[in-house]
């Protein structure tokens, strides 16, 4: 099990060193890069709204620049079409990127809607988790669903560990229901691809789903035509045959009621780690 905090503020050697090989982040190639996205995001020479809004990220602090060229592998052109992408998504979806209170995200984390794995997993990689069972939409849509992952995504992004090791995502899909699937419309699941398809300075490793029932295969034939080869590629339905999934995680590190062995979820103590004692 992976002991490194989900939101530490320091490197460990594993993690730089994955980021040279990985990244190609050296010393020289990092400061270059930075100072090449400063002047590319200064000479934008675009005065609409958008235009504007970029040209402030010229001032950002360099941790803030280096999500995006982490995510680029230090190519600072890719870098920048990728921070206008991040401030498109930001124009086109306002709702889902609109402020949510800590409370409110509290209590979502509680109960695994999203959850966040209270370490990293064997890869150094954040580790979300979704749990279908209760999701009531009635009173939690899922564009809140999308906005507390968003929230999660932007706070976990502060950690150059995250930045470096990226995220993976399991989905609980047992009872699932036709209720919960009439639920969410095609520009709802948009709003959740755009942010892992390149809209965020989110080095995305996958999305397993567990348990899922045969009409979700149907929903996910409607999605996949939204969704990039690159995405696709890590996207898994294992159902209810989980061996390709204990290949890519080990089971002990992974709850008992997400298919490992470790002890149940414990979103308390997950929250308390990542947004703070409730009590302080």
């Amino acid at each position: 099990m992976a002991d490194v905090p989900v939101m530490a503020n320091f490197l460990t050697n594993k993690s730089m060193q994955k980021a040279e090989i990985e990244l190609g982040e050296y010393k020289d190639v990092k400061e270059d890069a930075i100072q090449k996205l400063r002047e590319k995001i200064a000479a934008t020479n675009d005065d609409t709204k958008r235009g504007l809004l970029l040209r402030k990220h010229s001032k950002a602090d360099d941790s803030f620049l280096l999500r995006f060229l982490r995510t680029r592998k230090f190519n600072p052109e890719k870098a920048y079409e990728l921070l206008q992408a991040y401030n498109h998504y930001y124009k086109k979806y306002p709702d889902v990127v609109s402020p949510i209170s800590k409370d409110q995200v509290r209590q979502r984390m509680e109960m695994a809607q999203p959850g966040v794995l209270p370490y990293r997993d064997h890869e150094g990689r954040v580790v979300f988790l979704f749990k279908i069972k209760e999701w009531k939409p009635e009173t939690y849509p899922f564009w809140k669903v999308v906005q507390t992952y968003i929230y999660l995504i932007e706070h976990l992004l502060k950690s150059e560990e995250t930045q470096i090791n990226g995220i993976v995502i399991i989905e609980n899909f047992e009872d699932y229901s036709i209720w919960q699937m009439a639920a969410v419309g095609i520009s709802d699941y948009k709003k959740m691809i755009g942010m892992l398809q390149g809209a965020f300075p989110l080095r995305f490793k996958g999305v397993h789903f567990l348990g899922q029932p045969e009409f979700f295969v149907k929903v996910y034939a409607l999605i996949k035509k939204c969704i990039n080869s690159k995405l696709l590629n890590r996207v898994h339905l294992h159902g209810r045959t989980l061996d390709a999934f204990h290949k890519e995680f080990p089971a002990d590190i992974i709850p008992s009621d997400f298919g490992g062995t470790a002890p149940p979820y414990d979103g308390h103590r997950a929250a308390n780690l990542i947004l703070g004692d409730a009590n302080e």
